[in-house]
């Protein structure tokens, strides 16, 4: 069943681009479907984002972007759980198929979203996890070296 659901302000689009990242507008764009759809209305969305931002705010090391869209979808993870359109198990599970993506993915090459992989050995993220406020002679990446565009399984 499809339903009015939110519409976008054009004078909004015509600030410029609202999203730091690919995967925020790919989001957004999916929270607004979910909507139209009838899994939640704008109201319920309104309130669980908000609820969100309350009890994870902002923290010192994350720009503006990066902390209202991890907001962003910490909150959609929590209305579609409660709405049964997946489950909490289902999203740590692909939390983790997207580490092992990221760990096995070659240095410099786009990262690809696979199932099936190998368990990471233990200890090989200690490098990674260490704390970044010594001073030695060695560079931090931060982030993903690049990203692959979206694609539907069999394409």
């Amino acid at each position: 069943m499809t339903t009015a659901g939110p519409t976008v302000d054009p004078k909004w689009l015509e600030d410029g681009p609202a999203f730091s990242e690919p995967w925020q507008a790919e989001a957004f764009a999916l929270t607004m479907q979910l909507s139209r759809a009838g899994h939640f209305t704008w109201n319920d969305w309104v309130g669980t984002f908000s609820a969100e931002i309350a009890a994870s705010p902002q923290t010192a090391d994350e720009d503006i972007n990066t902390s209202y869209y991890r907001q962003w979808m910490q909150a959609l993870e929590k209305i579609i759980a409660a709405r049964g359109l997946i489950s909490t198990t289902e999203v740590t599970d692909y939390e983790e198929h997207w580490r092992r993506s990221y760990f096995y993915t070659e240095h410099g090459k786009a990262i690809e979203f696979r199932k099936g992989l190998e368990p990471i050995p233990s200890g090989a993220l200690e490098e990674l996890d260490h704390d970044h406020s010594h001073n030695h002679d060695h560079d931090h990446h931060h982030g993903p070296v690049a990203i692959s565009p979206a694609r539907r399984v069999g394409q």
